[in-house]
């Protein structure tokens, strides 16, 4: 195979890879500093794994959280994420993020039309009520951001081809020289992109591909997947294959989902009509036995773990009844045990206390109101939190030997770094948006 294409097919000055949160931020700061911009997406509809996320968004933000009676900081939020993550994230990725994300995240976002909740919430996994709940126009959740950033892209006339996938990264030389541009696939044929200033993967991570992931984790070999089937992490492979450094790749992070089979479940989730819209972290989680087990607004890889270790059982469908005796009956629970449960559950609530768990005040909601519903859930791989090592607050691609590679950036899941070895619920969004438009900034300032 010849290193380089006999002519190129399109030229960009940056070309970017994904039309995720980090992609199409990326794309539009680019554009915005004056450099002309195309944007090349796998699937056939835009969006990846972004456009199906729960959407919400941390960040420290007096006005939403002092009326409320919310004391946080930057400091806190930095603590929670190098901890959250056993201290092996990136301190200068951190420490960019969080101090950014206000700034950089959901003034900016609310700037180009997203509409923020009053209240800030907890995500299942935060750790701290600063999650920013989105909507836009007629959309929610994820998607609002990604329409609304669409709506951008498309303002400007950034153009984005789809069904574009990249099949090869081409650099100077296997292992030396700037990158010069892709090979990519578009419907049985072979496209050659070149890029005059900078190539910026956007790609995200490979939670759909299975065989990956057992490179890296074994333990996860009978889960599903809340991703779409697109997220695969090729471009994480080709950036290897010219010299890129990775980091961080055995961590990835599960989340509850409803079992299905060939799945066996692992717990059940279950909750009341007061609580039913909310997030899992509001819910109460209990073994078959029809015992908690972990506290439900912990650490995600805490409550996987733990999940993990629960004795396996067959599928139940989802369950609405009036009565807890009623759902005992329906789950196979041993009789009374659910029912004593949530009694000290409640109390637990009615107290504002967890002496079991330490589940914080502002997650404990009774469980108290028919009808009761419960659904058996299985541990999904959500995300992953390693990726390519890129330079802390530019998206430089370093490689193996330390050092940047001109012309080559990345941003969002397809990068490592940021959340050690467990991210914090609702903290990719602001990862994505924050180091999205640092990266288009830097790639105007860098080439």
């Amino acid at each position: 195979m010849n290193r380089f294409p006999e002519r190129w097919d399109n030229v960009a000055e940056v070309l970017v890879i994904g039309t995720g949160f980090a992609g199409l931020t990326a794309a539009i700061e680019a554009y915005d500093m004056g450099k002309s911009v195309l944007i090349l997406e796998k699937m056939p509809t835009p969006g990846g794994n972004s456009i199906i996320s729960a959407g919400g968004t941390n960040a420290v933000d007096p006005k939403r959280q002092t009326p409320y009676g919310i004391k946080d900081s930057v400091n806190l939020h930095f603590k929670q994420t190098f901890e959250g993550g056993n201290r092996i994230g990136d301190p200068e990725k951190i420490g960019f993020m969080v101090e950014n994300a206000l700034e950089m995240c959901i003034n900016w976002l609310e700037s180009i039309g997203i509409e923020w909740q009053e209240r800030v919430i907890m995500e299942y996994g935060s750790l701290w009520e600063r999650t920013h709940v989105p909507k836009y126009k007629k959309y929610r959740r994820g998607a609002a951001i990604i329409y609304a950033l669409l709506d951008q892209v498309k303002k400007r006339g950034i153009p984005i081809l789809l069904k574009h996938k990249v099949t090869r990264i081409i650099r100077e030389m296997p292992l030396k020289g700037k990158v010069l541009g892709i090979e990519v696939e578009n419907e049985g044929k072979k496209i050659y992109f070149k890029t005059i200033k900078a190539l910026i993967l956007a790609s995200g991570g490979f939670p759909a591909d299975l065989e990956m992931v057992l490179d890296h984790d074994r333990r996860l070999a009978n889960t599903p997947t809340t991703s779409q089937i697109g997220s695969t992490g090729e471009c994480i492979k080709m950036a290897e294959d010219i010299g890129a450094d990775v980091i961080g790749m055995d961590y990835i992070l599960c989340v509850p989902m409803v079992a299905r089979p060939p799945y066996k479940a692992r717990f059940f989730i279950v909750n009341d009509r007061e609580s039913r819209g909310m997030r899992n972290n509001y819910k109460v989680f209990v073994d078959k036995e029809g015992n908690r087990f972990i506290g439900e607004d912990g650490r995600r890889d805490e409550i996987t773990f733990a999940a993990l270790s629960q004795r396996s059982f067959d599928p139940v469908p989802i369950v609405s009844v009036d009565t807890i005796d009623e759902l005992e009956m329906n789950l196979g629970i041993p009789e009374g045990n659910l029912v004593k449960t949530l009694e000290k559950y409640n109390s637990y609530c009615d107290a504002n206390h967890d002496p079991d768990f330490g589940k914080h005040p502002s997650t404990l909601i009774p469980c108290a109101t028919p009808p009761f519903q419960a659904h058996s859930v299985t541990s999904g791989r959500h995300h992953t939190m390693g990726g390519l090592k890129v330079k802390g607050t530019t998206g430089q691609i370093i490689d193996r030997w330390g050092n940047t590679i001109p012309h080559f950036y990345a941003a969002g899941e397809v990068t490592g770094g940021t959340h050690g070895t467990n991210r914090l619920g609702a903290n990719a969004i602001t990862n994505c948006v924050v180091f999205g438009r640092a990266v288009g900034i830097s790639v105007s300032q860098n080439t």
